[in-house]
């Protein structure tokens, strides 16, 4: 092999190693986490700690009889609307607002002083005005969504380059363009970091919804286990939970890399 062809396959080498010794700490730390509950199991009784192994066999179970797709499916509509709503305010109030600076200074700092509301304290109220049903958990979730992406797409949006919104102007471009071509490119790691903090609450805060008003869900099946001192259904149900957190953000990570594969410290940065 020349010297060349040696140095093409270096980097390749090193990124398969990075990648093994990456797989290789997710498995030890799982291991030691699985470990670590099952010690916990041993040491403070079943009362306390649902084994492992009693926890896969309930989730087996519910996968079974239908109920484990059930109450994921409930949790997921509610989690849905309520990002799909939340998200949308959020991307779109801070370009209406980007239209009039003065109006930005009016009215940003009673939406971020709303921060101080708690959501959840509003569920009683929201449920003598929408009943029991999906819309009191889904207006929770988007109030936790919205202020996220609000925010994380308001500092996106300030720390766009004004040289190249110039550069867009001087060429003729409309404003929807450089909203559009512009702006909107330049602050998707920020929402992409918005997404990945909203999307987890979004599946919390409709699993804690389902704790104060459900008939179904994931939360519904961990209140109602824990009324029957069921710590193997609890557990089991965190266990789901978890596991939909998870799988949303692995999504949301490769969304992130095809949306930003353009950018070289995306594609060539590793640390």
């Amino acid at each position: 092999m020349s010297s060349a062809e040696f140095a093409a396959d270096l980097p390749e080498g090193r990124a398969v190693s990075r990648k093994i010794i990456i797989v290789g700490g997710r498995i030890a730390l799982a291991l030691a986490l699985l470990l670590a509950w099952e010690w916990g199991a041993r040491a403070f009784g079943p009362l306390f700690f649902a084994p492992p192994l009693e926890t896969a066999l309930r989730i087996v179970e519910m996968a079974g009889n239908g109920k484990l797709l059930t109450d994921i499916a409930a949790t997921m509509r509610v989690s849905t609307i309520g990002f799909a709503i939340g998200c949308l305010a959020g991307v779109g109030l801070p370009f209406l607002l980007r239209l009039s600076p003065r109006a930005t200074e009016a009215i940003e700092p009673f939406i971020l002083a709303s921060q101080g509301i708690p959501k959840y304290a509003l569920t009683p109220w929201l449920i003598l005005w929408f009943g029991i049903g999906d819309a009191p958990k889904a207006i929770v979730v988007t109030l936790f969504v919205f202020y996220i992406v609000f925010i994380t797409v308001s500092a996106g949006m300030r720390n766009t380059d004004q040289r190249l919104i110039n550069m867009a102007r001087i060429l003729g471009a409309p404003e929807h363009i450089i909203a559009r071509k512009v702006i909107w490119v330049s602050l998707l790691p920020f929402f992409f970091t918005g997404l990945k903090v909203a999307l987890p609450r979004a599946v919390s805060a409709a699993i804690v919804g389902e704790f104060l008003v459900a008939t179904e869900g994931v939360g519904f099946s961990i209140e109602r286990a824990r009324q029957l001192s069921d710590t193997t259904g609890v557990f089991a149900g965190i266990v789901v939970a978890v596991a939909l957190v998870l799988i949303i953000n692995g999504i949301v990570n490769g969304l992130e890399r095809r949306a930003l594969k353009w950018r070289p410290v995306e594609r060539d940065m590793q640390l």
